[in-house]
């Protein structure tokens, strides 16, 4: 799988992830309360997966040497998706925050949890359709096959720093948010989540 492959093969992991984390904002909204445990899954997903092994391939490999082949033209543009990723990272300080609260059934608590969940969805996925149909095709473009392989051996690196076969472990926390998710809402939770699927297809 050559670097390109694996971003973006990890972007429709993530979009599986945020299309569950929709839906959860959904039911938050409508005063539902949901398990410590699916929550703490979200969470650790963002942290292990989205942030220590995602973006670090785009930040210190992928946008650094798009960053380096364009000579500073697209500086302005790599600073904001970075910009992006901190901002991500505070919604989900304030998730973090909010959930002790949310758990004891805190009417502010749960508006606050809400309020970041729906911020945090909106922020990646826009921030995934600019990559997808921006950066990626854009790295295509400028970088040779060999450079190409010289960064997915970096992201190799990456997985095994972080103990190996990171994705399939990520995969496997999608899998069973999705569980918990049907358990507890079965038809609902079906039901916004083809909506989700059907209004994308409409508007792609």
């Amino acid at each position: 799988m050559t670097a390109l492959e694996t971003i973006t093969n990890e972007h429709r992991l993530i979009r599986r992830y945020l299309d569950n984390m929709e839906v959860a904002t959904d039911f938050v909204h409508e005063g539902e309360q949901m398990t410590e445990e699916l929550f703490n899954l979200f969470m650790d997903f963002s942290k292990s997966f989205l942030d220590s092994f995602h973006h670090f391939k785009e930040e210190y490999v992928l946008f650094l040497k798009l960053a380096e082949k364009k000579g500073g033209a697209i500086d302005p543009q790599i600073v904001s998706l970075r910009d992006q990723h901190e901002r991500g990272r505070n919604f989900l300080k304030e998730i973090h925050r909010a959930l002790p609260g949310y758990l004891n059934k805190e009417e502010a608590a749960s508006a606050k949890l809400c309020e970041n969940m729906g911020y945090f969805v909106l922020l990646q996925k826009q921030h995934l359709n600019r990559e997808n149909h921006v950066f990626i095709p854009m790295a295509r473009d400028v970088f040779s096959e060999s450079e190409l392989q010289t960064f997915a051996e970096e992201f190799e690196k990456q997985d095994v720093k972080l103990g190996g076969d990171v994705f399939k472990k990520s995969e496997q926390q999608v899998d069973r948010i999705a569980e918990l998710m049907k358990e507890q809402f079965g038809a609902r939770y079906r039901d916004k989540l083809e909506f989700l699927h059907k209004t994308r297809a409409h508007n792609e």
